[in-house]
C-alpha cells in the first residue's frame, strides 16, 4: 500500500510540473508575440530633419554697439538638414536655419529682425539600434546673417559661426521616423556690416563672439538608399 501511494504522488508531481513546465512556454511565447519587433539602425540612408521652436541672440557685436538682447527680443526659429547616414551611430549633413525675433529696445518701432545661418554637421547617436530612445549630439559650423530692416533702411551682418552643438533624444515611432526634444546653442562672431549711412559693406574692428540658443521640437526621416542591415549587425 504504501509503495502505492509513493507511485501515485510521483506520477502526480511530475504530470503537475509538466503541466506546469508546459503552461509557462506558452506564456513565454505569448509574450513573445506581443513584444514590439527589435528596431533595427538607420544606415545607409538619406537624412531629413526639421525642427521649430525658441531662439535668441545674446551678446555685444563689437565695443560701442548695442546687445544682440537690445536689438532682438525672443522669436522663432525653423531648421532644416540634409544628411547621410553613414554607419549606425553617424550622420554626415548640410543645415539651415531661419529666425525672426521681436522688437528690442534700441531699435525703430518699424523694424523688423531676421536671422539665417548654413553649414555642414555632424549626429553622433549613441543608442542606435533596438531602443525606443537614443541620445544623440550635433557639431556643427557654418556662416550666420542679421539683418535689421526698417523704414530707415536695412542694416546687415555677415559672420561666422564657429561652432553649433545641439543634444537631444530621438524617440523613434519606427525604423525610418523619430521625433526629439532639441536644445543647443552656437558661438558667432559677424565680421562685416552694412548700415543705410554706408550702403556697403564694411569690416567690424575687434568683433565679439555672440551666442544664439534654441529650444525646440525636432522630426528626423530616414530614407534608406542600401541594404536593410540585421539587427544582430546593426548593434
Amino acid at each position: 500500500m504504501k509503495n502505492q501511494w509513493i507511485k501515485v504522488a510521483v506520477v502526480t508531481l511530475g504530470t503537475t510540473l509538466v503541466a506546469g513546465t508546459a503552461n509557462a512556454q506558452e506564456k513565454d511565447e505569448s509574450a513573445s508575440a506581443k513584444a514590439p519587433p527589435a528596431l533595427v539602425a538607420a544606415t545607409h540612408s538619406l537624412e531629413l530633419t526639421v525642427a521649430t521652436g525658441y531662439s535668441q541672440g545674446f551678446g555685444t557685436i563689437s565695443s560701442g554697439q548695442p546687445t544682440l538682447s537690445d536689438v532682438g527680443q525672443a522669436g522663432g526659429a525653423i531648421q532644416v538638414g540634409v544628411g547621410y547616414r553613414l554607419t549606425p551611430h553617424l550622420t554626415l549633413a548640410v543645415y539651415g536655419a531661419g529666425s525672426m525675433f521681436g522688437r528690442g529696445d534700441q531699435v525703430d518701432q518699424s523694424a523688423n529682425l531676421y536671422s539665417a545661418a548654413a553649414g555642414v554637421q555632424a549626429d553622433w547617436h549613441f543608442l542606435p539600434a533596438d531602443h525606443r530612445f537614443d541620445p544623440w549630439v550635433s557639431l556643427g559650423s557654418g556662416w550666420r546673417g542679421y539683418w535689421v530692416s526698417s523704414n530707415l533702411g536695412t542694416t546687415a551682418l555677415h559672420g561666422v559661426e564657429l561652432a553649433k552643438l545641439q543634444v537631444g533624444v530621438d524617440y523613434r515611432i519606427d525604423e525610418s521616423i523619430s521625433i526629439s526634444p532639441v536644445i543647443g546653442a552656437d558661438l558667432t562672431t559677424f565680421v562685416t556690416q552694412s548700415t543705410p549711412a554706408t550702403n556697403s559693406f564694411d569690416n567690424i574692428s575687434n568683433p565679439n563672439v555672440n551666442t544664439f540658443v534654441f529650444a525646440g521640437f525636432q522630426g528626423r526621416f530616414d530614407i534608406r538608399t542600401g541594404a536593410r542591415p540585421s539587427a544582430v549587425a546593426s548593434r
